[in-house]
């Protein structure tokens, strides 16, 4: 049986100390309710690039996004790179300063709030944020399930016992503290993932050689019965069911699409640009945000396919097998084998960082929609102290319901995140998205678009999914756009005192 590391375990430890101090200390930044939401709208360019690549990047990029090559070939891995840089750029580009100015004129805290003004509609608010709560929750899971397997594995416990461990700290950290001390905690936990990677890139290409002596080795070998060379074709390696219908390539198309694109319309992004201090820091954050981005991606997308030579010669072709089915274990396994004590805990605090950081933030983001599109729309009376015990209580509840869904969800993260995401996606690009540019769109529209895009997108992932090794958000998407426009352009036009705060 395996020993549990003291030093590993005493990082792991001291990482979630950190993030508890920090949000006590934010709690005085955080009694109202712009300081709650919106860190009394001051986060500087750093901070505010920082808070969104770590806010995205959670433990499901780190075991997901790394750990998937080891059943995908690695053209799942390239892509999924080339769509994140595609959509963070975007996002900084097309999103971040024109919803920025809007959120400024308009005062708002979040993004129903931007749909509410924007559409002039209580309703479409309603929709957008029983959209995102439904969402996001499902979201959680896939976040929920990544930490707890570090835990789990640098502890030696069961999964359960990671899965709480977890649990307690963030939903508190977050009730005391706010965004402020989400993107506080942000700002160190990303700098933190960022070293993992650069750590973890480091040691699998050393143990194998290099990529060009790794790629060489991973032609050569035999993978669970299927040549080592179908990991390097597009048209190779993936999901037995997709190899047999020659559906790879499509598939993987599909998913990397789905999770990396949702950038550009994802709330719990979205809203922290409301966060930032004046328009200069949205300037400043266009070129690092996708610095970061970029550099994250490249350094882990790719790892799992050559975790092959690392980890198949230790185990039987069973534990291979079994682990193609749960690619989310295989990078923790990795770091475990190559790693040394104090290095291999510094690296695996990181994913557990990066899951509490997604926590917090996308925590907020369901506080928010719950406390302000919510029970503030249905009680326009209610008082503001009313109002923050609310927010400091909810994230604790969303927590807990999370927490019991990822007891039950059996899905591997990549599959559980395009899911959400692809979805959300989906539901917000009408709306928010080109809603920010396009002056005809109507609330009759966006309600229209996000409905129809929740619909076809869960009943795609639900029946047709694995029949057809195409993502649910191609078909979602195929339909609530042009619902999007087709109702927008015969149904009533908002006030022009709205239109014109789009410039």
């Amino acid at each position: 049986m395996m020993t549990v590391d003291l030093l590993d375990a005493s990082i792991i430890v001291a990482v979630l100390a950190v993030v508890m101090l920090i949000g006590l200390r934010g709690y005085g930044l955080s009694r109202s309710m712009t300081g709650f939401f919106l860190a009394n709208r001051g986060l500087g360019a750093v901070t505010l690039a920082f808070s969104l690549m770590a806010t995205y990047f959670s433990a499901a990029s780190f075991l997901g996004g790394g750990g998937a090559t080891y059943l995908f070939n690695l053209g799942f891995g390239a892509w999924l790179t080339a769509w994140h840089v595609i959509g963070v750029v975007l996002m900084w580009i097309l999103v971040a300063e024109r919803l920025f100015k809007y959120a400024s004129k308009a005062g708002i805290v979040s993004v129903p709030d931007f749909i509410e003004h924007r559409y002039q509609s209580k309703v479409a608010k309603a929709v957008a944020a029983a959209v995102m709560m439904f969402l996001f929750t499902l979201y959680l899971t896939s976040v929920y399930k990544g930490g707890a397997i570090i835990i789990a594995t640098v502890f030696n416990t069961g999964f359960e016992v990671g899965l709480v461990a977890l649990a307690i700290p963030v939903p508190l950290y977050v009730a005391l503290g706010g965004l402020r001390a989400a993107a506080l905690n942000n700002l160190i936990l990303g700098s933190l993932m960022l070293l993992a990677a650069f750590l973890t890139f480091g040691l699998v290409m050393s143990a194998v050689g290099g990529p060009i002596k790794g790629v060489e080795e991973l032609r050569s070998m035999t993978i669970n019965g299927i040549s080592g060379e179908m990991w390097l074709r597009f048209d190779g390696a993936g999901p037995p069911p997709a190899m047999k219908a020659g559906a790879v390539p499509q598939l993987i198309m599909s998913i990397t699409f789905s999770i990396s694109m949702a950038q550009i319309a994802l709330p719990s992004l979205l809203m922290q640009f409301y966060a930032a201090r004046d328009a200069r820091v949205i300037s400043q954050g266009r070129v690092l945000g996708p610095v970061l981005v970029a550099a994250y991606a490249m350094a882990v997308f790719s790892l799992g396919a050559f975790c092959h030579l690392i980890l198949d010669p230790r185990l039987s072709q069973g534990e291979v097998a079994r682990l193609m089915k749960d690619t989310d274990w295989v990078i923790p396994k990795t770091v475990e084998v190559l790693a040394l004590s104090g290095l291999r805990g510094l690296i695996l605090a990181a994913p557990v960082a990066a899951s509490m950081s997604t926590l917090a933030v996308t925590l907020l983001v369901l506080s928010a929609a719950l406390t302000r599109d919510v029970v503030q729309l249905a009680r326009p009376s209610v008082s503001e102290r009313s109002l923050m015990v609310l927010a400091r209580a909810s994230p604790i509840a969303f927590g807990v319901i999370a927490l019991l869904l990822t007891l039950v969800q059996t899905g591997i993260i990549v599959e559980i995140v395009a899911a959400a995401f692809g979805t959300i996606f989906v539901c917000f690009l009408g709306p928010v998205t080109i809603g920010l540019y396009w002056k005809g769109a109507t609330k009759a529209g966006a309600i229209a678009s996000m409905i129809s895009g929740l619909a076809v997108g869960l009943s795609w992932h639900v029946f047709l999914y694995k029949a057809t090794n195409v993502h649910a958000v191609i078909p979602a998407l195929l339909v609530a756009l042009p619902t999007f426009f087709l109702v927008s352009l015969f149904t009533k036009k908002p006030p022009r005192e709205v239109l014109e705060l789009l410039g």
